[in-house]
């Protein structure tokens, strides 16, 4: 199987975990990917680290992180992909959040480490595309 082509996003994104008790909308930026999954436990929600300062301090938010995205769309039925993405960045000690949209599937990793993410996946046979930052 050949490797897969990725882009890794220029804009930084913050993750947030808001307690079920609060009312949190953070909008604005132009993220690549934003949205939010809810638990028993609260809220996660992805969105631009250039709003984390608006969050509140009820919100323990970790960032910044940059999107690596799969080009898609990919076929539901296909298995291992985020293995054969994830295990290179393990073995090089790159932290990951994973998210995944009913096209494609996307990897945040610190923005510190972002560069070496990219290296590490085109060593390992894949493809990524850099979006310069500003």
């Amino acid at each position: 199987m050949t490797g897969f082509n990725l882009r890794l996003h220029a804009e930084s994104l913050a993750v947030g975990m808001v307690p079920a008790h609060v009312n949190l909308a953070l909008t604005g930026g132009t993220a690549p990917i934003h949205g939010s999954l809810t638990t028993e436990a609260g809220r996660t929600i992805v969105f631009p680290y250039s709003l984390a300062a608006e969050a509140g301090r009820d919100v323990r938010v970790e960032g910044p992180f940059r999107a690596l995205a799969v080009d898609g769309p990919l076929d539901l039925a296909l298995t291992g992909i985020l293995a054969r993405l994830l295990m290179p960045l393990a073995d090089a000690g790159i932290s990951v959040f994973t998210l995944s949209t009913f096209d494609t599937d996307w990897i945040l990793v610190p923005a510190d480490a972002a560069e070496k993410a990219a290296d590490v996946l085109n060593t390992a046979g894949h493809t990524v595309d850099i979006e310069a930052t500003s």
